[in-house]
């Protein structure tokens, strides 16, 4: 009786392995899709804000972003500086006096043309290699909204995926239970810190993941001693926030890992 118990406890042992390899396989692999879309997004970002992205066409037009400045600075206009009219008395009479004004004009556009060839010139020869190859911003949208699908669904298959771990782990008595529940739990917190909530509840809170035309036009502006704490706002929104989710689910990955070692050394393979 007692060894029949035993081989029905090791043939429920050995079902319990084979589900948490399996289990295991599909985590790490929706780890490495999470980890590579919050890569692309974070690279998405820098290129934005190097000037890679060509913001020309249409997508990124004002018209579509409707981007209102957060506060107007209503400045003088400036008035051009009209050349000075010289009277007719005391202008210089004389062939010399109309070559020398000649001679004064042509030496004044070629100096106003060389100061506006100059910036062209100038950014030319600091654009290097990237200059050829700017995606625009429609393809850059596409490609964010194709990360956001990505990193959504891999992040809730990522949690479900050590919770039924979990409850495999309690059922078959293998073991490592308090790293596989700080694996799920840091999971979940880290899903709640990436699921776009400014969708689902605009105006109160908002996610890691972001749209593109939050990055595009979010109109993150400001003036005077506003424009600093809007500048590391917007540092914080998408770069701290990033950051944050990428060390959870760091952390994560390292106590599932830590799990699937202690399920061995459970089970008498490793030690």
């Amino acid at each position: 009786m007692d060894e029949q118990v035993k081989q029905t406890d090791m043939i429920d042992t050995t079902d319990c392995l084979e589900a948490i390899n399996v289990f295991k396989s599909v985590k790490n692999f929706m780890f490495v899709a999470i980890i590579l879309c919050l890569l692309v997004s974070g690279a998405v970002f820098w290129a934005d804000q190097a000037g890679w992205i060509d913001k020309s066409g249409r997508a990124c037009g004002n018209a579509v972003c409707a981007v209102k400045a957060v506060c107007a600075v209503k400045a003088e206009p400036v008035k051009d500086d009209a050349p000075a009219q010289v009277s007719p008395e005391a202008a210089p009479a004389g062939p010399v006096a109309e070559a020398a004004k000649a001679v004064t004009e042509q030496i004044g556009t070629t100096e106003v043309l060389q100061e506006k060839a100059a910036p062209a010139v100038k950014e030319e020869q600091n654009a290097g290699i990237f200059e050829r190859w700017h995606p625009s911003c429609a393809s850059v949208m596409l490609l964010v909204k194709a990360c956001n699908f990505v990193l959504i669904l891999a992040a809730v298959f990522y949690s479900l995926t050590l919770l039924m771990s979990l409850k495999i782990s309690l059922t078959g008595r293998l073991g490592g239970i308090n790293h596989i529940s700080r694996a799920f739990f840091i999971s979940l917190f880290a899903l709640v810190i990436l699921l776009p909530w400014q969708v689902l509840l605009p105006g109160v809170v908002v996610g890691a993941m972001y749209l593109p035309r939050e990055l595009f036009c979010g109109g993150w502006g400001g003036c005077g001693q506003l424009k600093l704490f809007w500048k590391a706002l917007f540092y914080l929104r998408f770069v701290g926030l990033w950051a944050v989710v990428v060390w959870l689910y760091l952390w994560s990955q390292i106590r599932s890992g830590k799990w699937a070692r202690a399920t061995l050394r459970r089970l008498g393979i490793v030690r």
